[in-house]
């Protein structure tokens, strides 16, 4: 079916005018614009050394910040201390995305009282963090871990791990780190 001309003019003419509007409308104002997600995320977790009723160590903190480490455990180190703890956080334990302690620094982990003993921290990984490790370093006499995989598996290797094998490479479900 063919339109007469004196009614395709008209219309077209509209529609062009319309979509001329609309492109040259001012943009949404900076605040209402979705920022964008950083890249790099620095995550930490602060520990208490005497486990809780569960057997793990209790979480006394946790931040991440798109700044710096520092700037994470500052955030997640807003906790109470007895008389008996360090001033300072002690890092513990960094989990890195690839093996080889390539990718990044998932996650650092500080204790409350100091570095590794004999019992050292407990600790169960968030799911994202549990399905991505492949290699970790200790720090302050945590030598050691003992890993349970996503797979019902568990075992214990030195530190640091840069790579943590099969049955634990993007399965770490929760650790224990610490000083033998």
């Amino acid at each position: 079916m063919r339109r007469p001309r004196r009614f395709v003019v008209p219309v077209l003419a509209a529609a062009l005018a319309l979509a001329g509007a609309v492109a040259a409308a001012p943009a949404a104002p900076a605040a209402l614009r979705p920022l964008p997600v950083p890249e790099v995320q620095y995550c930490a977790a602060v520990l208490g050394h005497v486990p809780g009723a569960d057997g793990f160590s209790p979480l006394l903190g946790r931040a991440c910040s798109p700044d710096s480490r520092a700037d994470a455990l500052a955030r997640a180190g807003g906790h109470d201390r007895t008389a008996e703890q360090p001033a300072g956080d002690t890092l513990l334990l960094e989990e890195y995305k690839d093996a080889d302690y390539k990718g990044g620094i998932l996650y650092s982990f500080y204790g409350d009282a100091g570095g590794c003993d004999g019992t050292g921290y407990h600790l169960v990984n968030y799911i994202g963090v549990a399905l991505n490790v492949s290699s970790m370093i200790g720090y302050n006499n945590c030598n050691a871990v003992h890993l349970w995989s996503t797979l019902s598996v568990e075992k214990t290797m030195d530190l640091p791990a840069s790579y943590l094998g099969a049955n634990f490479n993007d399965a770490v479900r929760e650790l224990q780190v610490f000083h033998r």
